[in-house]
């Protein structure tokens, strides 16, 4: 069962039950059982193979979805001293509440899960031209400093080629999540390409931006990925920076930071890819 159709499922399942129940509550039936719902409330973000990032989202739209369907469960009070259409009218104003707030939040996950990348969880590119240009005139306004960041993982091919395409997708990950941890609320990290990201950092200046970006590199650079046959290597990566305010439109933005990447790769000397255990092959420049 993937992300989408569980969520359906456990929404679907309580506004049917939630029918039931109101039609009890007039009748004087019994009510259904709730233990038929709870089938689906042990299911996890491990269960679904959720990356990081969506991993949050999703147990936090879970948690709020769960505590909504607990208030509207209680809702109800049979020995109240109301009579049976004010008990009904009642529950009817909290199943409503809850029916419009898991739909809201149902689109939520929804947007969370098509805007991201499925291996990675960074935002996919297919927002990336809004979010830049939603910066881009907020610097034009009001001279807001804003910062974009192009980042390629160091010797990707060689590590697809020396151990598998397996080990490679665990780098992007690794990486990926490196880079979304280390981040500050607001800034946000694209998948640009197959092992490059955009990280756009609103309210911020290169130097602000080149003092963060160093920060997550030197962690990058020590960090132990590991292949299937436990040989250990690192694999950090280079970046180019590049600020909003001298450039007319932002395909010139991206272009500067692709440009100051393609000067960084060129400037540095010490190999981009070393192992970190003896035996495993270094793969050379």
């Amino acid at each position: 069962m993937n992300l989408l159709s569980a969520t359906n499922t456990w929404i679907l399942m309580r506004h049917q039950w939630l029918i039931t129940k109101m039609r009890s509550i007039l009748t004087g039936e019994n009510a259904p059982p709730l233990s038929d719902l709870y089938q689906f409330d042990a299911l996890t973000s491990h269960d679904l193979n959720l990356p990081e990032n969506l991993n949050a989202s999703f147990t936090n739209i879970k948690q709020r979805l769960e505590s909504s369907w607990d208030d509207t469960v209680k809702a109800h009070h049979p020995l109240s001293g109301l009579s049976i259409f004010d008990q009904l009218n009642l529950f009817q104003l909290q199943a409503h509440l809850f029916m419009q707030e898991s739909k809201e939040l149902n689109q939520e996950l929804w947007r969370e899960f098509t805007m991201r990348d499925p291996l990675t969880g960074a935002l996919t590119r297919l927002t990336l031209k809004s979010n830049l240009l939603l910066e881009f005139n907020r610097n034009q306004r009001h001279q807001q400093a804003c910062t974009i960041a192009l980042v390629d993982q160091d010797k990707f091919k060689e590590i697809n080629d020396e151990w598998g395409h397996n080990v490679g997708d665990k780098v992007l990950m690794n990486t990926a999540l490196m880079i979304q941890n280390n981040l500050r609320f607001g800034d946000k990290l694209f998948r640009y390409g197959g092992d490059e990201w955009l990280i756009l950092m609103p309210n911020t200046n290169q130097k602000e931006a080149k003092l963060m970006l160093e920060r997550i590199q030197k962690l990058s650079e020590s960090f132990q990925h590991t292949t299937n046959s436990q040989i250990k290597f690192h694999s950090s990566f280079h970046y180019g920076l590049a600020e909003c305010s001298p450039y007319d439109n932002i395909d010139d933005w991206i272009a500067a930071a692709d440009n100051n990447l393609y000067v960084a790769k060129k400037l540095i000397n010490m190999p981009l890819f070393n192992a970190a255990d003896s035996s495993a092959q270094a793969v050379a420049d």
